[in-house]
């Protein structure tokens, strides 16, 4: 399962920063922006902390486990 999460950060990574390139040269620039931003935030993430969007949240859902490590 850890695979498959995985693969689908990076996949949602380099899709939103391709999107956000993409819209940058149609003039769309607001909206490129935002989805490049929100690219690199994710790739800094996983990056980091192995991190990103779909994180396994069932060890933080125990009760008496801190939810922020």
């Amino acid at each position: 399962m850890k695979a498959a999460r995985r693969t689908a950060r990076d996949i949602v990574i380099w899709v939103t920063l391709t999107g956000g390139i993409v819209g940058l040269v149609l003039g769309w620039t607001i909206i490129g922006l935002i989805v490049l931003a929100f690219g690199l935030w994710q790739l800094v993430i996983a990056a980091r902390r192995g991190g990103g969007l779909f994180v396994d949240q069932r060890l933080a859902d125990r009760p008496g486990k801190p939810t922020v490590s």
